[in-house]
């Protein structure tokens, strides 16, 4: 919630107005990162936890920051690990992405898994 009235670039933004941050607008920013529609994870190599997290905010922050946060993930890389040591990845039909505030696949994005035999 806003306090005092102040300005911002051009816009006035009056007391008592409550601002939120949108944090697709901040993740897909080309002024914070370089080709941000394009999927490639060295990018955070030379960050620091405190850098990153003042720009990724996929788990909110603040008094809004998720409870669930580290064990999902938890989760997420003991469902990754599984996916990737265990399964072979075949792209049966690749679909179109649609960025919104998130990613949407409106025809799928179809793959096959193949146990890997050891």
């Amino acid at each position: 919630m806003v306090t005092l009235s102040m300005m911002h670039t051009d816009y006035t933004i009056p007391a008592g107005w409550a601002v939120m941050v949108c944090p697709p607008a901040v993740h897909l920013n080309p002024k914070r990162y370089e080709d941000p529609l394009v999927f490639n994870p060295s990018r955070w190599e030379e960050s620091t936890a405190n850098n990153a997290s003042k720009h990724f905010m996929a788990f909110g922050g603040g008094m809004r920051f998720c409870v669930g946060t580290d064990f999902t993930k938890l989760q997420m890389a003991v469902v990754l690990h599984s996916l990737v040591t265990k399964y072979r990845w075949v792209e049966i039909k690749g679909g179109n992405i649609v960025r919104t505030p998130g990613l949407h696949f409106p025809n799928g994005y179809h793959v096959r898994l193949h146990k890997k035999i050891y």
